[in-house]
């Protein structure tokens, strides 16, 4: 039975992996060329997954509490209201990305295909399935869950051959600029992003090594994979538009199939875990309907809001909950108390103004490692002065 849990994990976080978001946010790093965006893929990756996510995931399985309930141990229950309020705000933001995304690429296709066009009809269309997604119960969601992940991921080398054989399309490459730091913060702060929801699957592990890790595993997988075809499709074809090399590939209909399903995999987590952090803070709340309002609240967003400073939410995400889960990595490996809580709201707020700062100096492994050593070891050596005053 762990053994199928564990499983179940796996391709459940690979599945949240196999999305539009990360092939679009993998075609970012093409300025970098084969080489060294592979390179900025794989060690972002392995930051993001195993220094992030898996000691976050691993937390909340050995306090059997969600991904933002551990705040707890270092900014007591004021801090657990501020960032279920912060990270519904992100997930909702997330929600809203995937729709678009998920639109520009079906819109792509079926105009390709078919001469027709619908930001709003095709945007409701999405949005409808993640709502039946939500619908499901527990069991019946992780059984065709599983059955749908192994379906995209077979899907994902059909992609993946579909773009070499789309490589005489003619068109302009992208001319933005990529450091090497910069991209491998991208890969970084995409992990990131599921940082506040992690935990909400491991909370209940017997085994929270093991599911951590094979949770973690599955996202890295899963998103090196889609980060890779992104970066290849536009050094192959020179297009930096994925939609548009779809839409010129030979898979049809079985394009639109991988685009909406990969999106209603992931979306449906971004809904469901940012209605359970509402939860934290209106405990009345029915998950399943709050859930189903997130989900229509972000479409609205997509289709009347611009996204074009995704790039900078990507950003502000690792600025507002890399600091945070700093601070409580510090508190559950390190200090192994609770300090005073505004001495963890003050390590936080240094936090957030230091991504900026750390990320102007551009370093080669970008700005969320160094940030964690510098957290880390400010609030353990608080933690020893504080002890100090107080003997």
């Amino acid at each position: 039975m762990e053994q199928t849990k564990s499983r179940g994990l796996f391709l459940l976080w690979l599945g949240a992996a196999i999305s539009i978001a990360e092939i679009v946010t993998g075609t970012l790093i093409a300025p970098l060329g084969i080489g060294l965006g592979l390179t900025a893929i794989i060690i972002g990756h392995l930051i993001g997954c195993f220094i992030f996510l898996l000691p976050a995931a691993y937390i909340s399985a050995k306090q059997s509490k969600s991904a933002i309930q551990v705040a707890d141990i270092a900014f007591g229950k004021i801090g657990i209201l501020i960032f279920s309020f912060l990270n519904a705000l992100q997930l909702l933001g997330w929600t809203a990305v995937m729709i678009v995304n998920a639109q520009l690429s079906v819109n792509g296709i079926t105009k390709h295909l078919f001469g027709f066009h619908s930001v709003a009809l095709v945007s409701i269309v999405i949005a409808a399935l993640i709502i039946i997604w939500l619908l499901f119960n527990h069991d019946w969601l992780f059984r065709i869950n599983n059955i749908v992940v192994i379906l995209l991921a077979i899907g994902s080398l059909l992609i993946i051959w579909a773009i070499f054989d789309a490589g005489q399309l003619v068109a302009t490459p992208s001319s933005a600029s990529m450091t090497f730091g910069s991209a491998i913060e991208l890969n970084v702060t995409m992990a990131l992003s599921w940082l506040p929801l992690i935990g909400d699957y491991t909370q209940q592990s017997k085994r929270p090594f093991l599911d951590s890790f094979v949770s973690s595993a599955g996202y890295f997988i899963g998103s090196c994979i889609m980060f890779i075809i992104g970066l290849v499709t536009v050094i192959v074809t020179g297009e930096s538009d994925f939609a548009t090399v779809l839409a010129h590939s030979n898979l049809g209909i079985l394009a639109l199939l991988i685009i909406v399903f990969s999106t209603v995999t992931t979306t449906f987590m971004d809904a469901y875990s940012a209605a359970t952090n509402i939860k934290n803070i209106f405990p009345n709340f029915k998950t399943n309907l709050t859930a189903i309002i997130i989900t229509l609240i972000g479409l609205l967003i997509a289709i009347f809001i611009s996204m074009t400073y995704y790039q900078n939410f990507l950003y502000t995400i690792g600025a507002v909950f890399a600091p945070l889960f700093a601070i409580i990595f510090a508190t559950f490996f390190l200090v192994k108390r609770k300090l005073p809580i505004w001495i963890s709201f003050v390590w936080w707020i240094i936090g957030f103004m230091l991504y900026s700062y750390v990320q102007k100096l551009d370093l080669i492994l970008g700005t969320t490692l160094p940030l964690l050593i510098i957290m880390c070891l400010g609030y353990y050596l608080t933690s020893l002065l504080v002890k100090k005053s107080r003997d």
